[in-house]
């Protein structure tokens, strides 16, 4: 009980906190949200449902399609009462796309059938942040905001990693970001806000002291939970995992799986505990049964159809990675490591490789998600990529290779 009591504890903050974030975004004069929402349908940066940006390639597919349900949500958030709107998130439906449905939503647009739909059994602090962001700015603007607070927040935790343990953790990240395309993840209200909480947590965790990286790790299981709609949930528990067993360079193999594990499962605790408190509330405080959808969505995400399986969701994520450039700092590596070979270097990268495996197996339990949506799942492998070069950097004697 001693063990588990500072978990309830700042579970129960945790929870508090949630639920006054979401009031206090109903809160909001709903006269500042619509009036940014419409100027963001005059300036047309939603006028199309999936558009390619920077390059003509899948991974660079903007999700107009969610960040739209996500402006519908916000503006529509206060035609219910208060206890449904920030437990169900109403929004207005025509069978249209959603960057439709939001012009017909705010009246520039008349159909014959409008309905009100919900999508409860997500938490969608991300439409709570929206409300927020959307009472001073319109769309456009908040996309460039994210992109600036985003940019320096990956500066400031390249800089920590470098200075905690050197460039190469800081590089091995980076190229992880890169290869995935993390510049399209900057622009969106869909994606970013997993990019800013694997950012935060690999921050979180550089300057924290052991003792506390456990407790950090069921925070953003929680965080994930209430802000990701299943976009990249792996990156907050990849990333921040690399960093724990980077800064534990001596640690015995046994004590760094040990570690692993731990960590694993309290960030799996506070994802699914956040997860399911939402799906307790929705069905207790309202008349929807949100439970049962929960559930039924849960076995639906995790299984198959007879024209895909498993093994078809993880190859079509890895077939969007730049598997070239991938070998190609690999064979550099290789080349390194002949030159001044590390023996021991196997015990440090094991645990490595098992946590660069963790998005992959993520894609065989969440298949039918992974495989429809691969075009924006595939960037979990972030930790992958990062994970494959970090374990490969394990076998370079760097002293000898500097002197």
């Amino acid at each position: 009980m001693k063990v588990t009591l500072p978990y309830l504890k700042v579970f129960g903050l945790l929870l508090a906190a949630y639920l006054f974030f979401a009031a206090g975004s109903y809160l909001v004069p709903q006269s500042a949200v619509e009036r940014h929402v419409v100027r963001t349908i005059e300036c047309g940066d939603l006028a199309s449902d999936k558009p390619r940006a920077f390059l003509p390639r899948l991974q660079c597919r903007m999700d107009n399609y969610t960040d739209a349900l996500i402006l519908n949500q916000a503006y529509t958030l206060r035609s219910e009462s208060f206890v449904d709107g920030i437990m169900l998130l109403p929004r207005l439906t025509c069978e249209r796309l959603p960057f439709e449905e939001l012009r017909v939503a705010v009246g520039m647009d008349t159909v014959g059938t409008v309905s009100t739909a919900t999508y409860a059994r997500y938490w969608h602090g991300n439409t709570f942040l929206a409300r927020y962001l959307l009472f001073f700015w319109d769309y456009p603007t908040i996309r460039m905001l994210l992109y600036i607070l985003s940019s320096l927040l990956m500066l400031c935790c390249g800089v920590l990693l470098w200075r905690r343990r050197g460039w190469q953790l800081a590089v091995a990240v980076g190229l992880g970001l890169l290869c995935t395309y993390v510049f399209m993840m900057q622009f969106s209200l869909q994606l970013s806000m997993v990019l800013f909480i694997a950012l935060g947590g690999m921050i979180a965790v550089g300057m924290r002291r052991a003792a506390s990286a456990n407790l950090t790790f069921f925070v953003l299981g929680s965080l994930t939970a209430y802000f990701d709609l299943l976009t990249a949930p792996m990156l907050t528990l990849g990333l921040p995992l690399l960093v724990m067993l980077a800064l534990k360079p001596k640690e015995k193999l046994s004590g760094a799986f040990k570690g692993l594990t731990l960590a694993s499962l309290l960030w799996a605790v506070g994802y699914g505990l956040t997860w399911v408190t939402k799906w307790i509330l929705a069905t207790l405080l309202t008349s929807e049964n949100i439970w049962k959808d929960g559930f039924h969505n849960l076995s639906n995400r995790s299984g198959v159809l007879d024209d895909y399986g498993r093994w078809d969701a993880l190859m079509d994520n890895m077939d969007l990675l730049p598997w070239t450039f991938i070998f190609l700092a690999l064979a550099v590596i290789l080349v390194l490591a002949c030159w001044h070979f590390h023996r021991q270097g196997w015990r440090r990268a094991l645990p490595l490789l098992v946590v660069a495996l963790i998005p992959w197996v993520w894609y065989l339990f969440a298949a039918n998600h992974s495989y429809l949506h691969s075009w924006f799942t595939f960037r979990a492998q972030a930790v992958t990529v990062a994970g494959l070069l970090l374990a490969a950097m394990q076998f370079v004697d760097w002293k000898k290779l500097r002197t």
